[in-house]
């Protein structure tokens, strides 16, 4: 089973289904819910839905400068609103073997590999001379910049 996008058009066709219920009466209970999350979220209320998770609202600070790393263009951000999802302990543990489960998905079998790389092979090639440690403070000083 390869993982992928679940549209809101394929739940009210699976709730379909499994119920009987009419599409539309589906789509509109949907898309009522979904309102209230939003509208909830506003009122910097805390959603909690037991056995799945916790949503919320978190504030991130704004900063005097940052860069678009694709022009490189100077900017402000200013302090905004995020949401931030926390998941539930049913919700954790139905997903936390995927990665076994699904070994052809690109995202698993990406992840699978990279946690399977030693750590030394993310250091730089060029090795000091035995006996010795290589000095990274100047790459240290380059990224702080």
């Amino acid at each position: 089973m390869a993982a992928g996008k679940y549209t809101k058009a394929e739940i009210v066709d699976s709730i379909y289904d499994k119920t009987g219920i009419n599409r539309g009466e589906i789509r509109n209970v949907i898309d009522l819910f979904i309102n209230e999350l939003k509208e909830a979220l506003a009122q910097r209320r805390v959603i909690e839905l037991r056995k799945f998770g916790t949503f919320e609202i978190k504030v991130r600070k704004g900063r005097k400068e940052a860069r678009n790393p694709k022009t490189g263009e100077l900017f402000t951000v200013h302090s905004h609103g995020i949401v931030s999802f926390r998941p539930g302990q049913e919700l954790k543990q139905e997903v936390w073997n995927l990665v076994n489960e699904y070994p052809d998905s690109t995202f698993t079998a990406s992840f699978a590999a990279a946690a399977a790389e030693p750590v030394s092979d993310y250091v730089s090639s060029k090795s000091a001379p035995e006996g010795q440690e290589q000095d990274y403070s100047d790459k240290a000083e380059n990224a702080h910049r």
